[in-house]
């Protein structure tokens, strides 16, 4: 066989590859991208219908919980700090996590469990572009669900309108001392306004960035663990366990400050999107 064709016929394997991790791949991916993308959107609408400030009263009574808290309880009350807030909802993560999980270990033991992997590689294929084409497949798309999730809050900041309460004012100069005291003179009115005009969506790049290294993460561990084992059931299992394990670690790491060494520990200390965000 001429060397051109030795050389075309791997490159068609990988092309063929690579649409089967895509086809395989499509439906979740699918699912993930618009319960991602609607729930930022609706995520962000619905802490609009509300004015943060009249919370105040009710957050001092959860001040004593404020150390589980990654920011600031005064943060909380800012539009900022609220949306930044969505990535830690537990829908966002769960997509995150079913997607990474679901494809990582999928990599060996899903193809052992489905009997297609001696067929794929008795053809001239190497072990590395196998493993690099479903890689990329899951990466890239990993990326796409992370540029959603910044999509939705784009959206949502420049589709909604927040109530703002304005009170005319004057200020009033205490004679002898450089003091101007605010002093309302009139009714106060109810106004609606863009909530473009108070938050930035481009607050929000490095916590999508911190979103897609913790997927990342996830989607290198549950490929790590289908490589170990033969059942797919079982790498799943492995991954849950460790993620449950060190969710339990960062609890723990922040309930006393006895037990903060076990932020590192816990790979969860790193993933602090909405601390990333200043108010």
């Amino acid at each position: 066989m001429p060397s051109s064709k030795k050389g075309l016929l791997p490159n068609m394997l990988q092309r063929l590859l690579l649409k089967k991790n895509v086809n395989e791949s499509l439906l979740l991916f699918l699912a993930c991208g618009i319960m991602l993308f609607a729930f930022c959107w609706a995520r962000i609408w619905i802490t609009c219908q509300f004015e943060l400030e009249k919370f105040a009263p009710l957050l001092k009574q959860f001040k004593a919980f404020e150390r589980f808290a990654p920011v600031p309880l005064e943060q909380i009350l800012t539009y900022t700090g609220s949306i930044a807030m969505t990535f830690n909802e537990p829908v966002l993560i769960l997509c995150i996590v079913v997607w990474c999980i679901s494809r990582g270990s999928d990599v060996i033991s899903g193809e052992i469990g489905r009997g297609t992997l001696e067929m794929l590689l008795s053809q001239p294929i190497t072990r590395t572009r196998l493993l690099l084409t479903h890689a990329a497949v899951c990466v890239s798309r990993l990326a796409l669900l992370c540029l959603l999730v910044w999509l939705g809050i784009y959206c949502g900041i420049h589709t909604n309108t927040v109530k703002e309460t304005i009170t005319p004012e004057i200020d009033l100069k205490i004679p002898f001392l450089p003091i101007e005291v605010p002093v309302p003179v009139g009714e106060s009115k109810v106004v609606q306004r863009d909530l473009a005009d108070k938050v930035s969506a481009n607050l929000y790049v490095a916590p999508v960035i911190n979103l897609f290294a913790f997927g990342f993460f996830l989607l290198s561990l549950s490929s790590m663990f289908s490589c170990w084992d033969r059942y797919r059931w079982r790498s799943i299992g492995f991954v849950i366990s460790v993620y449950v394990l060190e969710l339990l670690m960062y609890l723990l790491s922040r309930a006393t400050d006895a037990t903060a060494f076990c932020s590192n520990l816990t790979f969860f200390s790193l993933y602090q999107p909405d601390g990333i965000v200043q108010v």
